[in-house]
């Protein structure tokens, strides 16, 4: 196997682990928090009585929903893996900002997965480093 073919394999591989800690973290808190669901779609989310600092819990259960990091992590993902099937490499600044996010998510907040955001950074930098 040539470099750039290995190369292009690990951006693919590294976009496609984010994809998927995005879409899991969507479907996990998604199913826990189903509860809350008539709570959103009745606009029970709007400007909440005590203001931002008192949330209740079906605005906290969004904020770990749809409101989070998933969707954007998954998006991120995707692109990660597109530019990776076009011979792309991210600039090393991407993998460095999603382990930086993860070590700072994991120290504020355990037990928490935040730090396997790690996995696609360390392979986005080994691909860089290879470019």
């Amino acid at each position: 196997m040539d470099v750039a073919t290995a190369q292009r394999r690990k951006v693919v591989l590294a976009g496609r682990i984010t994809a998927f800690l995005g879409a899991f973290h969507l479907v996990i808190t998604t199913a826990f928090s189903m509860g809350h669901l008539s709570t959103w779609l009745s606009g029970g989310l709007w400007f909440p009585a005590n203001g931002l600092s008192d949330l209740p819990p079906a605005t906290g259960a969004f904020w770990l929903t749809f409101g989070s990091f998933g969707l954007p992590l998954l998006t991120l993902g995707f692109l990660i893996a597109w530019l990776g099937g076009r011979d792309v490499v991210p600039p090393a600044f991407v993998a460095w900002a999603l382990g930086g996010w993860g070590t700072i998510g994991a120290l504020a907040f355990e037990p928490s997965p935040f730090i396997l955001i790690w996995m696609p950074a360390a392979v986005l930098l080994a691909a860089r480093r290879r470019a």
